[in-house]
């Protein structure tokens, strides 16, 4: 009888042991590709800026292959159409949506609103609430505000980054930030900005993947963009 009472005992402390050591709950990571397609683009380079975007775009159709990551959410915001999430889904549905998800990057002579851009992006995050964060960013990194009518483009570089800017809001949250075909003369503004929001230094202590990419490193790197 007190065998067996021990024994009890002995396999009540283990359950117990096994409900502690219970799995802990997935985390959720969102993955934001904001792609600027408006008048900061010259003509000539708007071809290398959807190849660009369409590599980007492929390699993250990977992630449908591994369990971890195939439910992570992925949100596409074009400057050009700032106040709006331009396509949203998993890597599975993206790549069966690939073509419609193409037919989306048209580039428009118009504004570049970054500002509008990143508020949608925070928007979204406040509404998802993710654990983590990547943002993936194609363009010149050039702020040109919403404006109505059909107005010249006036773009004078370099140009101080936005004060407003809700990317300020969401560094915390970041684990992966690749900035590509930066135009040349913003690089520098953008390495103080980005310092002021201590993501050099989190960079550095490999705290985040960080890459500030040209257009000609960038074109070099097309194969491995993620």
């Amino acid at each position: 009888m007190k065998y067996l009472t021990a024994l009890m005992l002995t396999l009540c402390i283990t359950a117990c042991g096994e409900q502690v050591q219970a799995p802990k709950a997935k985390t959720h990571e969102d993955i934001f590709v904001l792609i600027e397609n408006g008048g900061t683009i010259a003509s000539e380079d708007q071809g290398e800026a959807l190849n660009t975007a369409l590599h980007l775009l492929q390699q993250l159709t990977s992630l449908s292959r591994r369990k971890a990551t195939s439910d992570t959410q992925i949100h596409i915001i074009l400057s050009a159409l700032p106040n709006r999430i331009a396509w949203s889904g998993t890597a599975g549905q993206l790549l069966s949506q690939a073509e419609d998800v193409k037919n989306l990057i048209v580039f428009k002579p118009t504004f570049s609103d970054l500002v509008m851009a990143f508020d949608q992006i925070e928007t979204t995050v406040n509404l998802t609430q993710p654990d983590s964060i990547r943002l993936y960013w194609i363009g010149s990194t050039v702020h040109v505000p919403f404006q109505q009518g059909n107005d010249p483009i006036d773009v004078v570089v370099p140009q101080e980054v936005p004060s407003e800017l809700a990317l300020a809001n969401l560094a915390s949250k970041l684990t992966t930030l690749k900035i590509m075909r930066v135009h040349p003369d913003q690089d520098k503004v953008l390495q103080a900005y980005l310092g002021s929001l201590g993501i050099l230094k989190r960079a550095r202590s490999g705290d985040i993947d960080f890459e500030l990419l040209g257009e000609a490193q960038t074109k070099s790197r097309l194969n491995t963009l993620l």
